[in-house]
């Protein structure tokens, strides 16, 4: 057990370190006059998305940017990817509330593929898990997908096949999915609009935030009351 925590914790260091890297080296770079002037202006980009000061213009790009991130997302692309863009477009607080518009929808898409057209690849895949999962989902299906979008580095869009697949209420899998995609969605908008922004502190204080959601894992694990049911979202 204390072996398989360690890989765990690790990993989870090592994934940190390397968003980290990243997003530092993003602002590095975008900071740079040179790279502004021979490569591209990002906050040309920014004003450009952003309608340059045209009301209805904005309105249309964050519309589409929530509709175009929707699509990925349903496509496998990991959401906060598309979270960390939409904050470095849009900035830390309305890249939030786009990204979030776009995890939910996109979603909600693979959530209907699991119950329809892939529902027997799921089955196929968790073989005797499928009952137990059904039965976690029927009973609760809030607490368990809260509890398991909240998980850092979790499978978002296994866990959404895995509720379509096992008839998981609609509405809780929605409220459920909004509690908790909301944690995460503000730590990588920050990361995005930090990295679009060469503001370090960003950067920092985004870290400080991801560390404390990871850290919660175990307080998390105690209030749900639950066994292993983040082990097995991160393994699927």
């Amino acid at each position: 057990m204390n072996r398989r925590f360690d890989r765990r914790l690790l990993g989870d260091i090592i994934k940190i370190f390397l968003i980290v890297a990243f997003f530092s080296f993003a602002a590095y770079l975008l900071d740079r006059p040179d790279i502004r002037k021979y490569f591209f202006d990002i906050d040309e980009i920014r004003s450009m998305f952003k309608g340059q000061g045209d009301r209805s213009l904005y309105i249309f790009s964050t519309a589409t940017f929530a509709l175009a991130g929707a699509g990925v997302i349903a496509l496998g692309v990991p959401r906060l990817w598309v979270t960390a863009i939409a904050g470095g477009v849009y900035g830390a607080l309305m890249g939030s509330t786009v990204s979030l518009l776009s995890s939910l929808l996109g979603s909600s898409i693979v959530y209907l593929s699991g119950k329809t057209l892939l529902a027997g690849v799921v089955e196929r895949r968790l073989r005797g898990k499928a009952r137990i999962w059904k039965e976690r989902f029927q009973e609760n299906a809030f607490w368990w997908v809260l509890f398991a979008r909240l998980l850092p580095f979790s499978n978002s869009t296994f866990l959404s096949l895995l509720c379509g697949s096992c008839n998981a209420p609609f509405l809780q899998f929605f409220l459920g999915s909004l509690a908790g995609f909301i944690p995460l969605t503000l730590v990588f908008a920050i990361y995005g609009s930090g990295g679009a922004k060469g503001n370090i502190w960003q950067i920092a204080f985004a870290t400080i935030l991801l560390i404390l959601s990871m850290f919660s894992r175990k307080l998390m694990k105690k209030w749900f009351r639950t066994k292993n049911v983040g082990d097995d979202i991160r393994s699927a």
